[in-house]
């Protein structure tokens, strides 16, 4: 039985980023459909899958609010208050596939 209702699988580009936090390679997501948005720093409009927040260990988010704040040079406070205000992108080029338990989603 899946730890999640719904996941992504990390890629080997995503496992080198965020295998450190997410040691099975998958991630909670809150949907399997992936959403265009726009992320600071980054040029263009990315595919992402918004991160299941509530689902990731303490330690999870923790690692989290560490690891973006070393790449974006915000305090873990800022991105902790954008996270819960907008969520928390994944980009799915980080990604190889996703899955679900919800069988409303079929």
């Amino acid at each position: 039985m899946k730890k999640y209702q719904t996941w992504a699988y990390l890629n080997a580009e995503g496992k080198k980023l965020w295998g450190d936090v997410f040691t099975d390679g998958e991630i909670p997501i809150q949907s399997i459909i992936a959403q265009t948005a726009t992320l600071e720093g980054v040029e263009g409009i990315e595919r992402v899958f918004l991160v299941d927040w509530k689902e990731l260990s303490a330690e999870q988010q923790k690692a989290v609010l560490e690891k973006i704040g070393k790449l974006g040079g915000a305090s873990k406070e800022i991105i902790l208050k954008d996270v819960l205000k907008v969520g928390l992108p994944l980009r799915q080029k980080y990604t190889e596939g996703c899955g679900t338990s919800r069988m409303e989603l079929f």
